[in-house]
Order: C-alpha cells, then structure tokens, then sequence
C-alpha cells in the first residue's frame, strides 16, 4: 500500500494517507543521523533512502527494509577438482553476495569479491568451489531472499567471467558441479560496483544519480535499470572543482535534462545512455545556495539563491522575487542570509503556490515562510506561527487521494492545514500587516492626517487593532484604534500631525477572518508663514 516516509529522531517510519505512522525495523548496524536530511526517490516497487541513514537501504511496500547494495565478499573461494564429470582443464572464480524479491528478480548485487587462486587441472570431473564467503548483510526482510552468486571463468582459465551458479541462503559454505561453458551462458558479468557513500540521489533516465560525500565534486550514476551497479567509469566532474568544500548541492531531474547545481553555477546533464551523456553548463553565476531550497514541479525548477528565488524552466532561468520582494533576500532586516544554505522550498497544490522556510533575521530557527502565489504573481509574508516549530514541509495525499501541504514540527509531529483559523487546536492564526510610510509626496512638509477610512468584507464577528505612527520616520505607536469588522465600511478617528504616517494592522482572536480592501487616510498641509 503506499506510504510516506518520516525520519525522526533516530529512526524511520512510514505513515500511511490515513496519517498512521509505523516505525521501521533498520538492517543489523543501520543508523539514523537526524542531522543529515534524508534523500529519497521511488525505484521500481521500492523507495531508495540515502544520507540520513548510514548506509543506503530500499524500503518495500511490506515496509521491509535492506540495505541497498550489500557490501562485497572479502575473502576468495578455494577451487578444486572432485568426482566425476565433464569438465577438464583449469578455471578461476569470485563472488557476489545478491538479493531477490519474491518472485526471483533481481534487486542488488555486491561488487565482486577477491579472484581465486587457480584450480587444479580437471579430468572430467566437477568443480568444487569451497568457503563460500558470508555476509554480514545476509538477514533481509520477509519477501527479500538472500544469496551467493559465484561466478568462474571459461576452461582456460580465461580472463572474462560469467554466471555460474546461485547459493541461497547465508550459511552453505560449499558447491560443486560440471556445467559446461556452454551451460553457464553467453553473457559475460555484469559491470558491478559499490554503492558509494551517498549525500544526493535523484533517478534519471532509469538510472539512480548520486553524489558521494568523499567526492562532492563528482556526479555518479548507475548503469541501467540497475541500482545496485556503480561502476567505476560512471562518473560526470561537475566545473569548478575544488573551488569551495561543499561542491554539488542539489540534483534536480527535468524532462529534458538532469538539473545540477553548485553553490555559483547550474549545469545540466542530458543524453540517453554513457555513450552520449553530456554536461553542458546553464549559469555561471546562478546557483543552488541549499539542498533543501530546491524543487521541481514537472519540469521546472525553483531554487533559492543569494539574492532571491528563481524559476528554471525551458524559457531560461528568471528571478521571481527580484521585482517585488528584493529587499527580503538583499538585506538583513528580514531574514538571516547567513543561513540560506538552510532553507527549504515546497510546492502547496491546494493553493497553488510556492513555500519558502526561512529563519527570520537574528535568528538561527528556520521558522518563518513566505508564499508566492503562481495564479496572481503575488508574494505573501513573512508568516509565523506560535503553536510550533517547523522543521520541514512537503504536499501528501490524503485517503481520497486529494493533496495537501503539511509540515513537520521540532516536537516530532505532522501537521496539516485546516479551514478554521487557528494554529494547532486554539490558538488564532495573528493577523500582523504592517503599512507603508505615507509622505503624500511632500516628505519634508508637516501635514495633518484626518479621518481614518476602512474598507473591509464584513464579518459575523471580530475586531481589529489599527495602530497608527504618526511623525518622522521614527515615530512611535499611537494610541490603538478599534475597528468592528461586522461593518464593512466605517471611518475611524483623526490620526495626528506629522511629516509621514504609517498604520499597523492586527488580530490574533480564534476562528476570526480578517479580509481588508483597503483605506483612506485624509490630509492637508500645514503652510509656512
């Protein structure tokens, strides 16, 4: 059944749409850091999880976990001649240690172990293979089977080696047989590799794409259709190298290409297969600042960079924050730019938007967000709530397979939105908007600000705060004015004297809405003489 994925804590646990969360059972000497985000991406009828586990692992549909490539045999098999047979000559051999899925597929095999030593010559006998080696990755789950696969060269022996013969289980320490040449197959072994230590995964192009922590200058990727097989030669070096210490930081697949970006430049790799897959380079400025900053929504990315958040897609790569919302990503009175490399993006489906986490200035908690609305081109924010702490956000489905947005908070909850204005069970969403400066044009001019007119949707109930200043550009808070919001259109007492004026707008009380269409702030200019 399908499941969503929660790392907390020390653990994983998969939640089903219904929101029930079941704590997985890890592979012998698996960690969680809850230091590391995790990396994720469905693979066949599997979810493949790297970097806040210590070691890669594959979750089923069961929520049986295996690590994702088990680690190779180290010690060789012995060969020798025995009984009876057909086969004559001397031959070679080496391991792999294999898992399958119930039905006998294929999901992951190890880089091969040491080659042995060669074989005594045969006579028309068997081949005796003996200290089959065994894996400490050898318990796997209910609907996973473990085995040996051992292959041996040709009568020779040669140097290429091909399939000879699966040993289920971990405990068999010996095998033996006369297959033929013929009989162990056409295909010579497969390339094989180990899965490196991985802190970015993405799939593209039936391929999983990673980025080790030990070369983070470097793209791998696996050989086709299979996820286990990183080959040495698999290898794509993203420009800049050695520039700065935290190389690639985010992959992001597209139709057309796999997006990669750095800290100061975005390149994309496209192509079919290792025979024409090509690097080319998108930006030499624009980058990813964070990991988390990073989203595609069908093949457009957004990411976060130093001076604002930006959109990639076909057209080219276009700031959306540069015309309206500039000075939060330039300047320090908003949010703390020191922690970009932080922040998370996160598409809301319900209200078609974009969500960006970001901690707010002086701050070291990424508990503030902002909200572009993709319909109008609208920026919202900054939002905060009191109820808790985020510490991540996605979009799920629910039971009847309809979306919406929820977040994950400090003290290990999944929370979602609701139609009642309130954050968590009782406590109102605040209201908080803060005007502009209003100089009517003529800052240097001392003016008397009149009646105050308010224009809203009238309401069933509620009243809101209206704190005027009224001065220079360093006034303080006047006294507060109330406002009945079951009127819809009401004037208010005069503001006061002064060269700029500037009105502050609040309501925090439960399951109240607030919806402003705007004011009229009167005035006249006070004459010299």
């Amino acid at each position: 059944m399908p499941f969503y994925l929660l790392s907390h804590g020390s653990a994983l646990s998969s939640m089903t749409t219904a929101g029930v969360a079941t704590t997985l059972t890890l592979p012998n000497g698996v960690t969680v850091n809850s230091a590391n985000p995790p990396r994720t991406s469905i693979w066949g009828r599997e979810v493949v999880v790297a970097n806040s586990v210590s070691r890669p692992v594959a979750i089923s549909r069961a929520n049986g976990v295996r690590v994702l490539v088990p680690r190779a045999p180290t010690s060789a098999p012995t060969l020798s001649a025995t009984g009876s047979g057909t086969l004559s000559g001397t031959f070679k051999a080496r391991e792999t240690f294999i898992v399958k899925d119930e039905f006998g597929r294929l999901l992951a095999e190890s880089g091969f172990g040491p080659e042995s030593a060669t074989s005594a010559t045969l006579s028309n006998q068997q081949l005796k293979a003996d200290n089959l080696a065994i894996s400490a990755d050898g318990v796997v789950p209910a609907g996973y089977t473990f085995a040996r696969r051992v292959y041996r060269t040709a009568t020779g022996p040669g140097t290429v080696y091909f399939p000879w013969v699966d040993v289920d289980g971990n405990t068999v320490s010996a095998v033996q047989n006369d297959m033929s040449d013929a009989a162990i197959g056409l295909v010579a072994a497969p390339i094989l590799g180990d899965v490196p230590d991985i802190y970015l995964l993405a799939e593209f192009r039936q391929r999983l794409w990673a980025v080790a922590k030990k070369d983070v200058d470097t793209v791998r990727y696996t050989e086709a259709d299979m996820a286990y097989a990183w080959g040495e030669l698999n290898t794509i070096p993203i420009p800049r190298i050695g520039q700065d210490d935290r190389g690639v930081i985010q992959l992001a697949p597209r139709r057309e290409g796999l997006g990669v970006g750095r800290q100061n430049s975005l390149h994309q790799i496209t192509g079919n297969s290792i025979r024409d897959f090509r690097r080319q380079t998108i930006s030499e400025m624009v980058g990813f600042e964070g990991g988390e900053a990073v989203v595609v929504q069908e093949s457009t990315v957004f990411f976060l960079w130093k001076d604002g958040i930006y959109q990639w897609d076909s057209g080219g790569v276009v700031c959306l924050s540069d015309k309206k919302v500039r000075s939060w990503f330039i300047k320090d009175d908003t949010f703390n730019r020191s922690r970009f490399r932080y922040a998370k993006l996160t598409i809301n489906p319900i209200r078609n938007s974009l969500i960006c986490q970001l901690a707010a200035a002086g701050s070291s908690n990424e508990d503030r967000w902002v909200e572009y609305s993709f319909a109008d081109q609208t920026w919202w924010g900054p939002h905060k709530t009191d109820a808790w702490t985020p510490t991540c956000t996605t979009w799920v489905y629910d039971a009847n397979g309809q979306p919406m947005w929820v977040v994950g908070t400090s003290d290990g909850f999944v929370v979602k939105e609701q139609v009642t204005r309130t954050d968590d069970t009782a406590t109102g969403v605040a209201f908080d908007v803060e005007g502009k400066w209003h100089d009517m044009n003529t800052p240097d001019i001392q003016k008397y600000f009149g009646e105050l007119g308010l224009i809203s949707k009238i309401q069933a109930a509620g009243t809101l705060s209206i704190i005027p200043y009224v001065g220079g550009l360093d006034a303080s808070a006047g006294a507060t004015i109330s406002a009945d919001m079951t009127l819809g259109r009401q004037r208010l007492r005069r503001i006061g004297t002064g060269r700029f004026a500037k009105l502050v707008f609040q309501h925090s009380t439960a399951a109240q809405d607030i919806e402003l269409f705007g004011y009229e702030l009167g005035y006249h200019e006070l004459g010299r003489r």
